[in-house]
């Protein structure tokens, strides 16, 4: 009798993308309180329009951003190349691991390199689940909808159990683990792999390497270092880096006429408006919350990567 699956060599997830996107996205837009901070993270488009207007809150923005990716589960029992490879450069296979395969459009990693060049000045990271049950999923679309608002502490009170928890040990965000993009990838013949394992070992295929200094982690560390940053107090700064970094992140020239439709295009569909022509006097007038606006619309559209902000919301 032939076992299913080839005993679980290879395990794809019983759920889609879609479904762990939407329970990590209701856990980042509550409100999370942090100390002596009453923290939002939110996609610019969901936010307060007023309370975003005040220049207090404005100095403490810190945009990051997230590539979200559903991973096959390959047991103990799998041989295939890439538990080789992970083989070859000393990444355990004992327990089994994870792999996510890079976009590849055409035959450019785009949305790979956009995420790198990002990470350079924000935080940035690849973000996929350690699980690959629908029931995990389902403990975790519990969790990010339960108990509002929460405290990012080490240590919080759980009402409904009466008693402390350490906050960082939560299923809702220590199963799923965050992973820097390590390098820009020029070639355009291969297919690549990020392979990974509860202990947080990564791995690079096709050619394998051993990231052991990719600063992977869970995504509670990833968030607890976002919170570090609400005191660089230079958020029109970082924000105006990432505009500019829109033309070349689409591989175009800044006035080129394909770059200014694609600006009027992103402005149109945020607005409502229907602008035509007067893109070059628009952009000099747009303010740091309009310049955020465009960035989550356009790297959303062209590359899948989502955009949110944390600010201090007093």
């Amino acid at each position: 009798m032939k076992l299913l699956k080839k005993q679980g060599e290879k395990i794809i997830p019983d759920f889609i993308e879609e479904d762990y996107i939407s329970a990590i996205e209701t856990a980042l837009n509550r409100c999370y309180y942090y100390f002596d901070k009453n923290i939002e993270i939110r996609r610019i488009s969901q936010a307060d329009e007023n309370e975003l207007g005040y220049d207090g809150v404005l100095n403490t923005i810190v945009p990051f951003y997230i590539q979200f990716k559903r991973s096959d589960f390959y047991s103990p029992r799998f041989t295939g190349k890439i538990a080789n490879q992970r083989k070859s450069v000393s990444l355990p296979i004992e327990k089994g691991f994870f792999a996510f395969e890079l976009l590849k459009k055409g035959k450019e990693y785009g949305q790979h390199n956009a995420l790198y060049k990002l990470s350079q000045n924000n935080k940035a990271a690849y973000v996929a689940p350690l699980f690959f049950k629908s029931t995990e999923l389902k403990k975790l679309k519990f969790l990010s909808s339960a108990l509002l608002p929460v405290q990012y502490r080490e240590v919080y009170f759980h009402p409904l159990r009466g008693r402390d928890l350490i906050w960082r040990n939560k299923t809702l965000f220590k199963n799923s683990i965050t992973i820097p993009p390590h390098e820009i990838i020029s070639d355009r013949s291969v297919n690549h792999h990020y392979s990974f394992c509860k202990d947080y070992k990564v791995g690079f295929h096709s050619d394998p390497i051993n990231l052991e200094n990719s600063k992977s982690n869970n995504l509670y560390y990833f968030i607890q270092d976002v919170f570090e940053q609400l005191n660089y107090n230079n958020s029109e700064n970082i924000i105006d880096k990432n505009f500019r970094l829109l033309s070349e992140l689409l591989g175009l020239k800044d006035e080129s006429e394909e770059y200014n439709f694609i600006l009027t295009a992103s402005i149109n569909r945020i607005s409502g408006l229907n602008l035509e022509n007067d893109i070059k006097n628009i952009t000099k007038e747009l303010s740091p919350i309009d310049k955020l606006l465009i960035i989550e619309d356009i790297l959303y559209q062209y590359f899948n990567i989502r955009q949110f902000v944390m600010y201090n919301a007093w």
